[in-house]
């Protein structure tokens, strides 16, 4: 069984584009603390930090804590060990971070506004029938 800090340096080498500092802004935490996560101080995080931290990166929260059970969440699925609410609770409804949505151009941001807007349409249009 791997380590939390050996957890959290497998996910960084998965994506480079990732720093330390964007997982803080993700949880909500001061930069120590995630120093205190990658570097093996700390050995068991607290449970809205994991479920942040899990849902920042696309893995299973159980995975993020223990290293048991499978690690990635597959397409459509979810990850039953945390709530949604938790992911939550500033009413943001989608896993990848606000701060990550509010860097896209506005252009970006218009794009995904359609894309969004169409998917939901098509939802409500195809359940109607």
């Amino acid at each position: 069984m791997s380590t939390l800090a050996e957890r959290f340096a497998e996910l960084f080498a998965e994506r480079p584009d990732i720093k330390a500092i964007d997982l803080a802004r993700a949880c909500r935490v001061k930069g120590p603390s995630v120093a205190a996560w990658l570097s093996g101080k700390t050995k068991q995080m607290e449970a809205e930090n994991a479920i942040r931290a899990a849902a920042f990166f696309g893995v299973h929260t159980w995975w993020l804590a223990t290293g048991q059970g499978p690690k990635r969440i597959k397409e459509g699925e979810h990850d039953r060990n945390a709530p949604a609410i938790a992911l939550q609770s500033d009413g943001w409804p989608f896993t990848v971070p606000l701060d990550r949505y509010q860097r896209l151009s506005t252009t970006e941001k218009r794009a995904l506004d359609r894309v969004v807007s169409g998917f939901i349409v098509g939802c409500l249009n195809s359940s109607i029938t």
